[in-house]
C-alpha cells in the first residue's frame, strides 16, 4: 500500500530542492525574511542588571527615599509597568498577525517560485487577519477554561488549600489540551491557509472543507502528524546546532571589535558604563542581535520551505481541487520545472 503522506516528502524534498537551488541570494533573502514570522523562530536575549554603584544600606536592603528621583513614585512606577506590559503585548500581537499574513506570502511564493513579499503581503492582509483572530480566539477560549475556575475561587475567596486542590488537576489537564491547540494551530497553517487561496474562502468555510477531507482520508492525515512531529524535532535541533554555530563564527568580530573599544575606552579614562559607553555597546548589542535574527531566520528557512511543501503535496494529493502544486509533480519523477526568477 502506498501512503501519500509518506510519497509527499519526495516530492517536498526535490520542490524545496528546485526553488532554493541553484543559489540566488536575493531569493535566499526574501525567504528568509518570510521565515522569521512563519518558523516561529524568536531569539530571547536575557542580561542581568548591573549594580551601578548606588550604595544601598546594609542593615535592611532598603534604599532611601530621599535618594530616589522625585517623580519616582509607586504610582509612576506602576504606570510605567503597566505602559511596558502594554508595549510587548501589542509587539507580540504585531509579530503573530505578520506572520499570519506571511503564511499566505510563503504559500503564494513556493506555489508561483516567484518570491515576492509587498505585493502578496497588500493581497493577503484580510485573509491573513481572518486567520490571526480565529487562531487568538481559540488560545484565548483554551485560556479561560483553564484559569476562569482558579480566578472564579480566588475572587470568592477560597482558602489556599481549596485552590491547590483546583489547580494542580488543572495543571495536568493543561498539558494534553495545549498539545491539542498546538496541534489545531498547526494544521490550521498547514492545510486551511492553502484551502483558503485554492478556493477563495473565508476561515470557517475553509475548516469545514478541510475537516472533510480529513474525514475522509483520516489515516493518511494522522500519519501526516506523526511524520511531522517527528520531523519536525529533528529538524528543530539539526536547525539549533547549525544556528549556534553559525553565530559563534558571526560573533568573532563583535568581541574583536567590543574588546578593542572597551580597551580603548580604558586607554582614554571613559567609564564603560558611561553614557558613551552605554551607547556604543549599545548599538554593538542591537547590531549583534539584529545578525541572531538573521542567522536563525537563514539556518531555518530551507526548513519551513520543505514543511510548507510537504503539506501542499499532501493536500494536492488527497484532493485535486485543492491541489496548488499540480505543475511540480511529473509521472517520470522528474525534477520540478523551474519557475521565473524574482524580479
Amino acid at each position: 500500500m502506498s501512503w501519500k503522506a509518506i510519497d509527499a516528502l519526495d516530492d517536498a524534498r526535490d520542490a524545496t530542492a528546485s526553488l532554493l537551488l541553484p543559489f540566488d541570494a536575493e531569493r535566499w533573502a526574501r525567504l528568509a525574511f518570510i521565515a522569521f514570522f512563519v518558523g516561529g523562530f524568536g531569539s530571547g536575549g536575557g542580561g542581568g542588571a548591573g549594580n551601578t554603584g548606588t550604595s544601598v544600606p546594609s542593615g535592611t536592603g532598603d534604599v532611601p527615599v530621599d535618594s530616589l528621583p522625585e517623580f519616582v513614585t509607586p504610582e509612576n512606577v506602576f504606570i510605567a509597568t503597566v505602559g511596558l506590559l502594554a508595549v510587548i503585548v501589542l509587539l507580540v500581537l504585531g509579530f503573530f498577525f505578520v506572520g499570519s499574513v506571511m503564511q499566505f506570502v510563503l504559500v503564494d511564493g513556493v506555489v508561483s517560485k516567484d518570491i515576492r513579499i509587498r505585493k502578496p503581503f497588500r493581497e493577503r492582509l484580510g485573509l491573513g487577519l481572518r486567520v490571526f483572530v480565529f487562531k487568538a480566539g481559540l488560545v484565548l477560549a483554551v485560556v479561560l477554561v483553564l484559569t476562569l475556575p482558579v480566578l472564579a475561587l480566588l475572587f470568592g475567596g477560597t482558602p489556599v488549600g481549596g485552590l491547590v486542590l483546583v489547580v494542580i488537576p488543572l495543571i495536568f489537564l493543561a498539558i494534553p489540551v495545549l498539545l491539542l491547540l498546538s496541534a489545531v494551530l498547526q494544521l490550521t497553517t498547514d492545510f486551511v491557509v492553502p484551502t483558503m487561496i485554492a478556493e477563495d474562502r473565508y476561515v470557517l468555510s475553509s475548516v469545514r472543507r478541510v475537516l472533510s477531507v480529513f474525514r475522509s482520508e483520516l489515516a493518511e492525515f494522522g500519519l501526516y502528524v506523526v511524520v511531522r512531529l517527528f520531523l519536525g524535532f529533528a529538524a528543530s535541533i539539526a536547525v539549533g546546532i547549525a544556528a549556534l554555530l553559525l553565530l559563534f563564527v558571526a560573533a568573532i568580530p563583535f568581541v574583536i571589535v567590543g574588546g578593542g573599544l572597551a580597551i580603548a575606552f580604558s586607554a582614554a579614562g571613559v567609564p564603560l558604563f558611561s553614557l558613551a559607553g552605554g551607547v556604543v555597546f549599545g548599538i554593538i548589542g542591537v547590531l549583534f542581535l539584529l545578525t541572531t535574527f538573521a542567522v536563525s531566520a537563514l539556518v531555518q528557512m530551507p526548513v519551513v520551505t520543505f514543511f510548507r511543501y510537504y503539506s501542499l503535496f499532501l493536500l494536492g494529493s488527497v484532493d485535486e481541487s485543492l491541489d496548488l502544486v499540480s505543475s511540480f509533480r511529473t509521472d517520470d519523477d522528474s525534477p520540478a520545472p523551474e519557475g521565473p526568477t524574482p524580479a
